[in-house]
């Protein structure tokens, strides 16, 4: 015959302490977005840490970035975001039974993240774009750096037109006869020889 056993109250409140604390959901405080010129960073606020095995994440075909916490509670109308950093176009929060999620719809695709903590209880997701996006980027900048290469520098060129105008106005002043004024003759000079590189200049 069997004798039941009976635990100690103080011990049974014990276990029921200690089981509910193990098994009870991270709560999701904050969540900040930041654009960067290669990407998005998420900083991911909780009341505990989260383990390496409880985040996931990956980029959908739609254009949505999901990131998934296991294990983890948010009040998803407090976490909502009214203001938008650049590059992200929607933001949404979803509870699920077991797992809160992130999603973010971005103008670029990410080609890789990665997840660190910069402090305690912080998770940071740092998301990468594509490397075809920034070769997008130089390709750009390069047509911009020799758009402003061509011709005579703005600010010489400004200071060419303005020296000979004064040259000009100034010879004409003191004498009306062009023909007989250097200092008129030099300022035309100038102005002339000013446009002839300038052209030539944006030619090459």
């Amino acid at each position: 015959m069997q004798k039941n056993i009976k635990l100690p109250r103080s011990l049974t409140f014990l276990l029921l302490f200690m089981s509910s604390l193990y098994s009870r959901d991270i709560l999701l405080e904050s969540i900040s977005l930041d654009s960067k010129a290669n990407g998005i960073m998420v900083s991911l606020d909780t009341d505990s840490t989260l383990g390496d095995k409880d985040v996931t994440a990956w980029q959908a075909n739609s254009g949505w970035f999901y990131i998934t916490l296991y294990k983890v509670k948010g009040d998803t109308s407090y976490l909502r975001k009214d203001t938008l950093p650049k590059g992200v176009l929607d933001f949404q929060v979803i509870q699920g039974k077991q797992s809160f999620q992130v999603g973010l719809r971005l103008r670029r695709s990410i080609e890789h993240y990665e997840f660190s903590s910069t402090k305690k209880n912080t998770l940071v997701a740092s998301l990468h774009y594509s490397t075809e996006y920034f070769s997008t980027l130089d390709s750009i900048q390069d047509k911009r750096g020799s758009k402003q290469r061509n011709g005579i520098p703005d600010g010489i060129r400004k200071w060419l037109y303005l020296t000979g105008t004064g040259m000009t106005i100034s010879g004409s002043i003191k004498n009306s006869d062009i023909r007989s004024s250097p200092q008129t003759q030099a300022g035309l000079a100038v102005i002339l020889s000013t446009f002839i590189v300038d052209a030539i200049w944006r030619i090459l």
